[in-house]
């Protein structure tokens, strides 16, 4: 870190996130549209259907110079691919800036650009694609192996154990108590993923903070109009997926303080 001046890292870790973030955008839309996700072809408007450049899929950039709008139909730009980036962005900054110039930084990074594209669809289909929790889960656990800050790879495979079998057991419970799905099984092996990333000491404070947020959740859920209040489906891959981000950036401060 101390041959690479602060803001030059900094500054590296902005657009590598905004590129990171892109690239999720492409994979939350052709997930949710059905197409293949490693389609050769370039992108394209989704209202009109017209390729789009280069020049239109600079992250941030094009949206700031087309004004939100396509080039070719004038149609506006979904906030959620601004939303996406911009979160991927702040992602990269809140990472570089908790690890440093370190293995665990592109690590967590990508992890993280992983989990908030899965909440993005979430939100949206009610589904968490395998592809990003299966494979998180893959990731996580070899990344334990050679990071040092993070759990080691007893800790980490304790973790997706332990958080997929809680949760299956709670999709359970509920099924035996109300006679319907309470709990998707995609909770399940999200909870593999994150059980991985923050090893079985972590799991407590990112339930936690998923719980908190996810009532805060529902309250909103309650004054939208359609969506049924807080008897209506609310998906909460997203909270787990804020929970463990949270853990990672500030849990050893927290528990640290905690105990103290």
């Amino acid at each position: 870190m101390d041959a690479i001046p602060t803001w030059a890292f900094y500054l590296a870790a902005a657009v590598l996130g905004l590129e990171l973030g892109g690239l999720a955008t492409i994979f939350i839309q052709r997930w949710i549209d059905e197409q293949p996700i490693l389609k050769p072809s370039g992108s394209r408007c989704p209202s009109c259907g017209k390729s789009l450049g280069w020049r239109d899929t600079v992250p941030l950039l094009s949206f700031l110079l087309l004004r939100g709008r396509c080039r070719h139909c004038g149609e506006r730009i979904g906030a959620q691919y601004l939303l996406v980036e911009l979160s991927c962005m702040a992602w990269s900054l809140a990472a570089a800036h908790a690890y440093g110039l370190s293995p665990e930084w592109p690590v967590y990074l990508v992890l993280g650009v992983m989990l908030i594209a899965g909440s993005v669809i979430d939100f949206e289909t009610f589904l968490l694609p395998d592809r990003i929790t299966l494979g998180g889960a893959g990731l996580a656990l070899a990344a334990s192996f050679v990071l040092e800050e993070g759990p080691g790879w007893q800790d980490a495979l304790l973790g997706a154990a332990v958080g997929a079998l809680l949760f299956w057991i709670l999709q359970q419970l509920y099924r035996l108590w109300r006679g319907q799905e309470g709990l998707g099984t995609g909770d399940i092996k999200l909870m593999a993923m994150i059980g991985a990333m923050t090893g079985l000491a972590g799991l407590p404070l990112t339930i936690l903070v998923s719980s908190l947020t996810g009532a805060v959740g529902a309250v909103i859920y309650t004054v939208r109009p359609g969506k049924g209040g807080v008897r209506g489906r609310i998906p909460y891959g997203p909270f787990l997926s804020l929970g463990c981000l949270i853990y990672l950036l500030y849990g050893q401060q927290i528990m640290r303080w905690w105990n103290s």
